[in-house]
């Protein structure tokens, strides 16, 4: 046990009597067993609380961090990170199942690699029929979700969404001891996107090319009550992720967060001086701009269909075209 280093698992509870103990239980039969699992009760109104005190006197890796008032999971999340004693931090949700090989797999990875700072893995999605959930309507139960493995398909797809699974991550606790990364309370119901946005900037992200946990939908979580409020942030994040890629790219021009037709045809311009056109990364982010904008005039329309170095293909002219007769029809990006 000398010899391997510490995981704090962090899990923050509320109101999850439903599934607590089977999140718990996966956690305490990890096959890596040096760990401490420090449990944040955000004000639970129902009996999770006591379920877990129950589960601490069986497992003395427990640590509970108890709240009488609900203070919310960005707050809950960060008061659970000045607890962490551990060299990784892993995170899961408590309504969701880790495998039991969870962290023994990702942990070998990052010491097989000592620039990955996180990495997560596939999720299976478990759905009970007529669960209610937003999500439920869209994704079958056991369905495997699969993401981008390696850093740099992971930051491209964070220009157009959260590639991260969230509860099966694994990180180096120095991006919180060192670096001093959050969970960013501005961004309420897109927290998670906006911490991992962060961290890849500071290190190389990666995902495990297997599932390793069951993310269970139901009507309760954040993703189906909040999923409005959720969606504003969203968009907000996806313009920051495209602003720091434009940087990395050594690119010094960056989209207003309310851009217009000529902001996008300005970038696009860049774009094509650079001769960076054929790239399909760059001709979907000029895509969705133009997806993105708010408001259209008869004279953008002219201008869009007689650019010489409009380099989109013809479908995705006709789409945008669309677009603009119909603002409905497409949803934005940005």
């Amino acid at each position: 046990m000398e010899n391997k280093p510490l995981v704090s698992v962090l899990i923050c509870a509320y109101n999850v009597e439903k599934y607590i103990e089977e999140c718990i239980n996966a956690v305490i039969n990890q096959t890596y067993k040096n760990l401490e699992i420090i449990i944040v009760n955000d004000g639970s109104s129902d009996n999770t609380y006591f379920l877990l005190k129950k589960l601490a006197e069986k497992d003395n890796r427990i640590k509970i961090l108890n709240f009488n008032n609900h203070i919310g999971i960005i707050s809950a999340l960060n008061e659970g990170l000045k607890e962490i004693a551990g060299e990784y931090i892993a995170r899961t949700d408590s309504d969701d199942i880790t495998k039991p090989d969870w962290i023994e797999k990702i942990l070998t990875c990052m010491q097989n690699d000592p620039k990955i700072i996180a990495m997560g893995s596939y999720l299976t999605v478990l759905s009970e029929e007529n669960n209610g959930s937003v999500l439920a309507n869209h994704h079958k139960n056991k369905v495997e979700w699969k993401n981008p493995l390696e850093h740099k398909d992971i930051v491209e797809k964070m220009l157009f969404g959260n590639p991260i699974h969230n509860n099966s991550m694994v990180m180096r606790s120095e991006i919180y001891t060192k670096y001093h990364l959050i969970y960013d309370p501005d961004y309420h119901y897109a927290e998670d996107y906006k911490f991992w946005l962060e961290v890849s900037r500071i290190g190389k992200l990666a995902n495990y090319p297997e599932s390793l946990v069951y993310y269970r939908l139901h009507r309760n979580q954040t993703s189906s009550i909040h999923n409005s409020q959720q969606e504003i942030n969203g968009k907000k994040l996806r313009l920051q992720a495209l602003n720091y890629y434009l940087k990395e790219l050594g690119i010094d021009y960056q989209l207003p967060e309310k851009f217009l037709f000529k902001d996008i045809a300005l970038l696009q311009e860049i774009f094509y001086e650079r001769g960076m056109f054929r790239e399909n990364i760059i001709r979907r982010i000029i895509y969705e701009c133009y997806l993105s904008l708010g408001e259209y005039n008869y004279k953008d329309i002219y201008y869009f269909l007689i650019n010489k170095n409009n380099f989109l293909s013809i479908k995705d002219k006709f789409k945008i075209i669309k677009k603009y007769l119909r603002p409905d029809k497409y949803s934005s990006t940005y």
